[in-house]
């Protein structure tokens, strides 16, 4: 009896047993249907999210010696596709170079794609390159992608690459301005004036819209081109232009840029043929009787100056800030209250600067053009400020000091040569009295007054 109750019990035991892992397994096996269903939905959730790649198609890649050293001409095709396209761009030996392109140009595909599913209409990839060499041996090559729709329209694209073929080294926009900051600001300054006055932009600018994309600052400018004569610049559809007109293209001659490039980029000029240009500079004004009497003068000589507003005084006198910038004549920053910028906290110098800057264009309907510290203090710190060109001088005329209008005329003539930046002050009497005098005598020795910004050395 007892080895009965013994073996009903192991039976028992058995079978609880065997249930208990038959529970275990099938419980096992349903959390691992439910996680592989949640990685499933998970994955095709992703997926919606994901950019859909273009479909597989055939492509045929073709290579081609260039007439340039140490580049080669690669060509890809997809004709019999829905995905049409003809990319050609350059290789060369370096890996760093080719690997830049060639990233290029598979953003330029797969946004391609994207735009074709999604606006689901027939259309073609268009991509070729110029190639563009200076003296120095660096190769630009301008890439030009255009994107064709179906019902006409086009989307234009210009990206540039850079390129010495014997050294490998990249040229950048630092290397031309000698990584000069401060000569940037200055290219940025000539700039805005060529696109003002460019007879091939001229129909499609935004005038209002060009200050922010010309804006001194590196990654500005890395769309370029070198010749030995030009720097051209390349911008974006519709950064300052009409959308209709495209990508604006904007050339420069190097002689106008002569100062302010890295001596390996400079050109050579005829200095006997350089025209006899001076620079007339009107500092701490607006004034209500001096600066109006002062515009009167330049009137009378068909003479256009530059003027360093105080920002206390544009605040005081704003009518006459608008008159100096209604006759044409250039504007610039000269601080808010005239302290030495370089022994003011950081609060204080970005409160001077950009209060004077702000209220200029808040009053005149046009931005300060070029920085000129308070007695020409400056370090780097004062350089890092603004955007705009420092701008000092190199003759004194010490109208502050001696207010005498014999003695003002007497300092100009001793000191101005051609190029010279003469500083004055619109505050005084004898400044404006003493104006007609001095601009009839720099007149009649041939002299041709601009601003400071038109300049080629400022």
């Amino acid at each position: 009896m007892k080895d009965s109750n013994k073996r009903r019990r192991s039976v028992w035991i058995d079978s609880a047993l065997i249930i208990t892992i038959i529970t275990l397994v099938s419980i096992t096996l349903l959390l691992i249907v439910n996680v592989m269903k949640t990685k499933d939905t998970s994955s095709t959730k992703q997926v919606t999210h994901e950019v859909i790649p273009a479909p597989k198609q055939k492509v045929s890649v073709e290579s081609s010696t260039s007439p340039y050293p140490g580049i080669k001409n690669l060509s890809e095709k997809a004709n019999e596709s829905q995905y049409p396209f003809v990319i050609r761009y350059p290789l060369t030996e370096y890996d760093g170079f080719n690997q830049q392109v060639l990233d290029s140009v598979d953003e330029l595909k797969t946004a391609y794609a994207n735009k074709q599913q999604k606006k689901n209409r027939v259309s073609k990839l268009d991509v070729s390159f110029e190639t563009l060499q200076h003296l120095s041996g660096n190769y630009s090559f301008v890439m030009q992608a255009v994107t064709y729709f179906a019902d006409q329209d086009s989307h234009k694209e210009i990206q540039t690459f850079h390129i010495n073929p014997e050294t490998g080294d990249e040229l950048t926009i630092e290397d031309i301005v000698d990584h000069d900051l401060e000569k940037l600001k200055r290219i940025a300054s000539v700039v805005r004036n060529e696109i003002y006055h460019s007879p091939s932009l001229q129909d499609d600018v935004i005038k209002e819209s060009v200050w922010q994309p010309t804006e001194p600052m590196w990654v500005n400018y890395r769309n370029f081109a070198l010749t030995d004569d030009s720097l051209i610049l390349y911008f974006g559809t519709g950064e300052f232009t009409k959308k209709q007109a495209g990508p604006a293209t904007v050339e420069i001659p190097l002689r106008k840029l002569n100062s302010f490039l890295a001596k390996e980029f400079q050109v050579a000029t005829e200095d006997n043929k350089k025209e006899k240009t001076i620079a007339l500079t009107f500092d701490d004004g607006p004034d209500p009787n001096y600066t109006v009497r002062i515009l009167e003068t330049l009137e009378k000589y068909n003479a256009k100056a530059t003027f360093f507003m105080l920002g206390n005084r544009v605040h005081s006198y704003p009518s006459i800030a608008k008159k100096v910038a209604e006759a044409g004549h250039e504007i610039g920053n000269h601080s808010w209250n005239h302290p030495s910028l370089t022994g003011v906290t950081d609060v204080a110098l970005q409160s001077e600067v950009k209060g004077t800057s702000d209220i200029i264009e808040a009053i005149t309907g046009q931005p300060a053009t070029v920085f000129r510290p308070p007695y020409g203090a400056v370090d780097d710190r004062v350089r890092e400020s603004t955007k705009l060109p420092v701008v000092l001088w190199n003759v004194d005329t010490l109208d502050w000091e001696h207010h005498d209008p014999e003695l003002l005329l007497e300092h100009v003539m001793e000191a101005t040569r051609a190029g010279s930046i003469i500083l004055m002050h619109d505050i005084h009497k004898s400044t404006a009295d003493g104006l007609d005098a001095v601009l009839e005598n720099l007149q009649s020795q041939g002299y041709k007054f601009v601003t400071v910004s038109e300049m080629d050395d400022y």
